[in-house]
């Protein structure tokens, strides 16, 4: 029909623009990707959110710079034969006494609370005295939610946090 306008591909969009953009300016070596490149669109991200309960009370190391905590992550499934079973994770989280809000939530942690941490991941190997190479996780949170653990079950176990806290990662040791 005349008059009515279709919208070119995207693919012609981006040549177009570029064809514009480089009659006004000499585009660098890095900018002369082709159009439609995934690696314009995708980029590494490092980020754990993770639940669970306090095995032990929460203790501050290295000279008071960081709040320690380890906790237990259960996961139920259920067996061909019907039977419900129970895997049990354990993991490691630090807190930076940089983040003042959750390093002073982390600090009032004790065994058996609920907690939830936002926070990138880091790995590292080690040898064991015995000869053994193991891989250890730790969490550097900066996203703490608290929620204290009620004496006995109750009705009400998705009940609000009692106090949460976020900072956004400026520099989190590796």
């Amino acid at each position: 029909m005349e008059g009515e306008t279709t919208n070119p591909p995207l693919a012609d969009k981006l040549t177009r623009k570029e064809t514009i953009m480089s009659k006004t300016t000499k585009p660098k070596k890095e900018e002369t990707k082709s159009p439609g490149s995934n690696q314009e669109l995708f980029s590494d991200i490092n980020v754990s959110m993770k639940t669970g309960h306090l095995t032990k009370d929460a203790e501050v190391i290295a000279d008071g710079r960081y709040a320690k905590v380890r906790f237990a992550s259960n996961k139920e499934y259920q067996t061909p034969e019907g039977e419900i079973r129970t895997n049990t994770n354990y993991f490691n989280v630090l807190v930076s006494s940089n983040l003042t809000d959750a390093f002073e939530v982390t600090k009032q942690l004790k065994k058996g609370d609920w907690a939830y941490f936002k926070g990138e991941d880091s790995t590292k190997s080690f040898d064991t005295p015995e000869g053994y190479k193991q891989t250890a996780s730790t969490i550097f949170a900066y996203h703490v939610v608290l929620k204290k653990e009620k004496v006995g079950k109750s009705d009400n176990d998705n009940a609000e946090p009692v106090l949460e806290v976020s900072n956004e990662p400026e520099a989190i040791p590796a």
